[in-house]
């Protein structure tokens, strides 16, 4: 169903732009530059159906006429899937890494917070005094600080790296073209 895909052209002016100049590996397996990676993330994240973009879409890419040939047609297409690939892999890891770190924050958030419930339920039974309710105050600010950062790791942290490490396989999966851009005279 190669038909039933719309086309997303990317355009290169150059392959300085696509490719990591200081990346001495076969064509086929270099990396891309951060502006390159940017431009094909940015182009399927800004697409109707971003998790859907290997079955949806199909990456064109247009490079200068003087660079173009049959061996890149293919290079290009392989050092992307393969960049790609790395990178969601990369990702995967910093999600696990992520989920480790925030289970022990939950650890350290009930050894810090348990103690500062203590200690503002204990406030609350006291006289009223100024400097009491300042102690009070302190410590419900504090445990909602300690509260927030497990939260904001195991959800919000997650969340995000899952759906660009998704992103970032689908990119890999697309379908993709090579073409020799056109001049402009």
């Amino acid at each position: 169903m190669k038909n039933d895909r719309t086309e997303i052209p990317i355009t290169f002016r150059t392959l300085v732009h696509l490719y990591d100049p200081d990346d001495p590996s076969p064509e086929d397996e270099r990396e891309l530059t951060d502006r390159a990676e940017e431009l094909f993330g940015r182009e399927i994240l800004d697409s109707p159906d971003p998790l859907d973009a290997k079955e949806r879409y199909r990456l064109e890419i247009q490079i200068p006429p003087s660079d173009f040939s049959d061996g890149r047609a293919r290079d290009i297409p392989a050092a992307i899937r393969a960049h790609f690939l790395r990178h969601a892999k990369e990702i995967h890891q910093d999600a696990r890494l992520i989920r480790r770190v925030g289970l022990r924050e939950v650890r350290l958030t009930a050894g810090v917070c348990i103690p500062a419930f203590l200690g503002i339920m204990i406030i609350d039974r006291l006289p009223h005094d100024s400097l009491l309710l300042v102690i009070q105050n302190v410590l419900v600010i504090f445990s909602w600080v300690v509260i927030w950062q497990p939260f904001q790791s195991l959800v919000f942290d997650r969340w995000t790296l899952s759906t660009k490490e998704k992103v970032y396989r689908q990119i890999a999966g697309m379908e993709m073209r090579v073409i020799s851009s056109r001049s402009k005279e």
